[in-house]
């Protein structure tokens, strides 16, 4: 199964938004906007970019998806839309002064050219990349349903996406992590706080997509049955102390 991002944009944004507590630790890790530029790349329905400019960063779009791209702009009607490859970014040189990839690096099948490329458009930086590692996918309840899932090479370790930026040319990487403190995005890793959100939503999302339609059905089956026994409200707080330690998302800014 795969994502048809043309078609998944008409309804994207029913279930998907931003969360104003995550761009506050992106618009930190940024800095002082003063009009700069950035970059989203991969900026789908774009709601985070939105507020981004909002503050006062002269933002630009990229995304594969014509469809994605043209809610984008709907929304930042005044920003470049630029329907293209993160893998080989149509820009010229030190075209920006920063970026940003907010889940993004689980679907890029080229991670060391797309990061070569994005340290190729920029000036000081940074590029903040934000997503679910492989430890942050693990300390997701949904892995006892489906444990292909702590395996899955979308997700690479922390260390892993830590050496891929130095490995592409950024010489100060840093790392932390992100919580969803009562609110969400839409977001499989928002979603696991409110099974009831989580299985109405969760099919607006990537996590299953590499599942048949038939495993998908299986999984919220399974999930609907424990939510309504009582069952999964235990199975979630044992994955309460690997959510504390390594939280919803990891978040990497790097600097030449």
């Amino acid at each position: 199964m795969t994502i048809d991002y043309n078609r998944w944009s008409a309804t994207y944004d029913a279930t998907r938004g931003a969360s104003e507590g995550v761009i506050r630790a992106i618009a930190e890790a940024l800095g002082p906007p003063g009009g700069r530029t950035l970059l989203d790349i991969g900026c789908g329905t774009d709601s985070n970019a939105a507020l981004l400019a909002a503050a006062g960063f002269r933002v630009a779009l990229i995304d594969h998806s014509t469809g994605m791209l043209g809610r984008a702009a709907d929304k930042l009607p005044s920003s470049p839309a630029v329907a293209g490859d993160a893998q080989s970014l149509p820009f010229r040189d030190g075209a920006f002064d920063c970026a940003i990839a907010v889940k993004v690096m689980n679907h890029i099948p080229h991670r060391d050219r797309f990061l070569a490329e994005t340290l190729r458009v920029l000036r000081d930086g940074p590029l903040v990349l934000l997503h679910a590692a492989r430890e942050t996918i693990r300390a997701n309840w949904i892995c006892h349903y489906v444990p292909s899932l702590t395996e899955d090479p979308r997700y690479q370790s922390e260390a892993e996406t830590a050496a891929a930026l130095r490995a592409a040319g950024f010489s100060h990487v840093a790392v932390s992590r992100i919580w969803y403190a009562g609110e969400t995005d839409g977001s499989a890793q928002a979603l696991k706080y409110d099974p009831a959100l989580f299985l109405s939503a969760v099919q607006n999302t990537s996590l299953l997509y590499k599942l048949t339609p038939a495993a998908i059905d299986d999984v919220l089956v399974a999930v609907r049955r424990d939510h309504n026994s009582g069952r999964l409200a235990n199975l979630i707080a044992e994955y309460e102390p690997l959510i504390a330690k390594f939280g919803d998302g990891s978040m990497f800014v790097a600097r030449r």
